[in-house]
């Protein structure tokens, strides 16, 4: 991946073609999570998105009376449970693709410094140049924000694939000491 993803956050010198990050560690929630929630308009920026090895829903909120330990939950509505499966390498293969789209994302959206700069520059003394220079500015902050959520993806199927192919292993291993006993034992 380009070595944008460790750019630090903070000012940007004239025709530096590193996108910003967001501002402090963490990322703003998605709008696909504030939609699934209802999060209120203003109260948006409240909220971030947990690391990318946690498994916590940053707007899950723990319910108000505890629930009875050891109960499962109820399956979804209109029946059973839905098993899970992942065929190996297919997080993995994910993450790279995520890189993929990272790749061809970053570049390009960091190199439009020296156009809006130029533009302002053509512009100068007329408001207009303000309001590219604000505009080129907003765009560098979204698309900062963009490829963070983009490594921020990657990372979190590269975590998941190495957790569940451990799990996966160790409950195959599991399994394979569990000796059956035979009828005859006893006799």
């Amino acid at each position: 991946m380009s070595d944008g993803k460790t750019a630090g956050s903070g000012g940007k010198a004239a025709g530096d073609d590193r996108l910003p990050e967001p501002d402090g560690a963490k990322l703003p929630l998605s709008p696909d999570e504030i939609e699934r929630h209802k999060v209120l308009p203003g109260w948006e920026g409240h909220y971030t998105a947990p690391p990318a090895s946690s498994t916590v829903d940053p707007l899950e909120r723990p319910p108000l009376q505890p629930a009875t330990p050891g109960l499962l939950p109820p399956p979804p509505a209109g029946g059973r449970p839905v098993d899970l499966k992942i065929a190996p390498g297919v997080l993995k293969k994910a993450a790279g693709q995520i890189d993929d789209i990272y790749d061809h994302f970053y570049k390009p959206a960091a190199s439009l410094e020296e156009p809006a700069l130029k533009a302002v520059g053509a512009l100068e003394g007329l408001e207009s140049a303000r309001a590219v220079r604000l505009a080129h500015r907003q765009w560098e902050r979204q698309a900062g924000t963009v490829t963070a959520w983009l490594a921020h993806i990657a990372e979190s199927l590269r975590l998941s694939d190495g957790t569940y192919t451990k799990t996966d292993m160790a409950v195959g291993q599991t399994a394979g000491q569990v000796r059956v006993r035979s009828a005859l034992e006893d006799f």
